[in-house]
C-alpha cells in the first residue's frame, strides 16, 4: 500500500491544525470518556487471555516430559502440533472480523470453546486424548490474540475518523503482560507441595472464562453517528482526499485476505516478515525447552521455574509502559535491533555460564525482546493495513509467518535437543544473530501514519 510521504512543510501545516483543536478543549474530556468506557473492557480482556497462555505455556515442556515420558524430539514435534492451527484459524477469523462479522460474538465463542476444551483436558488423565485436546484448544484460542490487535487498532481508527484520541497501543497491550503474570504466582502455591503440573489447567479454565464473561463488555465497531461516509478525515481532505479516496476505493475490490497478504510479501514488508520468522523459530526452541534447561541443567525446582520467568516478565510491564518514549528515541526498527541483540547475548550467556543467576540476570532484558518480537511488528503491520483489511493483515501474518516459523522451528529445535540443550541455545542465538542482521541491513522501516507523526513535532 502507498503511503503519504510527510513533508517538512505538510508537518507544520498538521501542527498547526492539531494545535488549533487542542485550544478548543474538546479532546480531553472526550479522551478521558472513551478510556473509562472503552478502552477499560479492552484492556482487561488482554489480561484475561494473555493469562490463558501464562497458565500454559511456561511448564507445559515439563508437563510432557515429566507425566507425558516424551523424549526432547517428541516435544518438538508436540509443540509444532499444537502450532498447526495458525495456519488455518486467524486468517479465517479475522477474515470474519473485516467481513463486518461482530468480533466480539467471534471471541466469546472462541474462548467458550477454549474453556470447555481445557476442562475436559483436566480432566481426562489420558495423555494422547489431551494431546488431541490441546489442538481443538489451539483452533479456537490461536486467532484470538491477532484478533484482539485487530479489535483495539480498528477501534483506534474509527475514533480517529471521528476526530478522537485513543491511548496507544502499548498501554493497552501491556496489560497482556500483567495477565501473563498472575498465573506463575497461583502456580507456586498450586505446586508447591510437589503436585501434579496437570494443575496448570485450572489456571487456564478460569482465565479462559474469565475472557468469554468480559467479551460482552467490549465496544461495538459498528459506524457511529457522525461518521463520514467516505471515512476521509479533516487531516486527510487537507493533504489530499482524492488520493485517499482512490485508495479506499481500490482496496474494496479485494478480499481481505488477499490484501493483507500481497501487502505482507511487499517490498516494504517482505523483510520484516524473513527477520521476524528468523526471530520466532529462535523464540519457539528457547520458550520450548527453557523450564527443562531450567531443571535438568541448571537445577531450579519446579514451583520456582515460573517465578524466575515472570522476573522478565514483570520488567516487560515496565518496558511496555515506557515504550512510547523508547520509540521516540530509537523509533521501531531500532527497538526491533536492540532486541534481537538481547535476544541472542541471552542464549548465548544461557549456554556458556549455566547458573541460578545467569538464569535471573538474563531475565533483565526480557522486556525489550519482547517489544522487538510481539509488539514492534503489529504497529508496523498496522501502518501497512486500509480499512478494509485491518484485522486480516494480523490473521495472515500469524498464520503464514508466525505459524510456518513456530512449526518448523519445533522441528527443527527437537532435533538438536536431542544432541543437546546448550547446543539448542547456540542454534537459537544463531537464528537471532542472523534475524538481526535482515532487520538491520534489508529491513526498510514504514513511515509512521499521520497520529505518530503530529506526536513526533508536537511538543508536549
Amino acid at each position: 500500500m502507498v503511503q503519504l510521504q510527510p513533508t517538512m512543510q505538510w508537518r507544520k501545516h498538521l501542527v498547526r491544525s492539531q494545535r488549533s483543536r487542542l485550544r478548543s478543549g474538546r479532546i480531553a474530556p472526550l479522551l478521558r470518556h472513551l478510556s473509562q468506557q472503552y478502552v477499560t473492557p479492552l484492556r482487561r480482556q488482554f489480561f484475561f487471555s494473555f493469562g490463558v497462555i501464562g497458565s500454559v505455556m511456561p511448564l507445559m515442556s515439563v508437563f510432557l516430559w515429566k507425566e507425558g515420558g516424551f523424549g526432547f524430539f517428541q516435544i518438538g514435534l508436540a509443540t509444532a502440533l499444537a502450532n498447526v492451527p495458525m495456519l488455518v484459524s486467524p486468517g479465517l477469523i479475522t477474515l470474519l472480523a473485516d467481513r463486518r462479522f461482530d468480533s466480539r460474538r467471534i471471541l466469546a465463542v472462541s474462548f467458550l470453546v477454549s474453556g470447555i476444551v481445557l476442562s475436559l483436558m483436566y480432566l481426562i488423565p489420558t495423555l494422547w486424548i489431551r494431546m488431541v485436546l490441546f489442538l481443538f484448544h489451539g483452533l479456537a484460542f490461536v486467532a484470538m490474540l491477532p484478533l484482539q490487535d485487530g479489535f483495539y487498532f480498528t477501534y483506534a481508527e474509527k475514533q480517529r475518523q471521528l476526530g478522537n484520541i485513543v491511548g496507544p497501543y502499548p498501554t493497552v497491550r501491556v496489560w497482556g503482560t500483567v495477565g501473563f503474570i498472575v498465573p506463575s504466582v497461583l502456580m507456586y502455591f498450586l505446586l508447591r507441595d510437589g503436585a501434579s503440573t496437570s494443575r496448570i489447567l485450572l489456571c487456564a479454565i478460569g482465565f479462559a472464562f474469565a475472557s468469554l464473561i468480559n467479551s460482552f463488555t467490549l465496544p461495538s465497531l459498528k459506524p457511529q453517528k457522525g461518521t463520514k461516509k467516505t471515512g476521509v478525515t479533516e487531516v486527510e481532505e487537507e493533504v489530499g482526499a482524492s488520493f485517499v479516496e482512490r485508495k479506499k476505493v481500490e482496496e474494496r475490490t479485494m478480499l481481505p485476505t488477499t490484501q493483507a497478504l500481497r501487502t505482507l510479501f511487499s517490498p516494504q514488508a517482505r523483510f520484516l516478515c524473513l527477520g521476524l520468522a528468523l526471530s520466532y523459530m529462535a523464540a519457539v526452541a528457547y520458550y520450548s525447552f527453557i523450564s527443562i534447561y531450567f531443571r535438568e541443567v541448571i537445577g531450579i525446582a519446579d514451583q520456582h521455574i515460573g517465578l524466575v520467568i515472570n522476573i522478565g516478565v514483570v520488567l516487560e510491564v515496565v518496558f511496555t509502559l515506557f515504550m512510547p518514549r523508547l520509540q521516540s528515541l530509537l523509533r521501531l526498527k531500532g527497538i526491533m535491533m536492540v532486541g534481537l541483540a538481547f535476544m541472542a547475548l541471552r542464549m548465548i550467556l544461557l549456554a556458556a555460564f549455566p547458573s541460578v543467576w545467569t538464569a535471573v540476570l538474563t531475565q533483565l532484558g526480557h522486556g525489550m525482546e519482547v517489544l522487538a518480537l510481539f509488539i514492534a511488528p503489529v504497529m508496523f503491520l498496522d501502518r501497512l493495513a486500509g480499512d478494509q483489511f485491518r484485522n486480516s493483515i494480523q490473521g495472515v501474518f500469524t498464520m503464514a509467518v508466525g505459524g510456518v516459523a513456530r512449526i518448523v522451528g519445533a522441528i527443527a529445535a527437537g532435533f538438536v535437543a536431542t544432541i543437546g540443550l546448550q547446543y539448542l541455545l547456540g542454534y537459537a542465538a544463531a537464528l537471532a544473530l542472523t534475524a538481526l542482521f535482515v532487520i538491520v541491513f534489508k529491513f526498510k522501516t514504514i513511515p509512521a501514519p499521520i497520529e505518530e507523526v503530529l506526536a513526533e513535532v508536537t511538543p508536549p
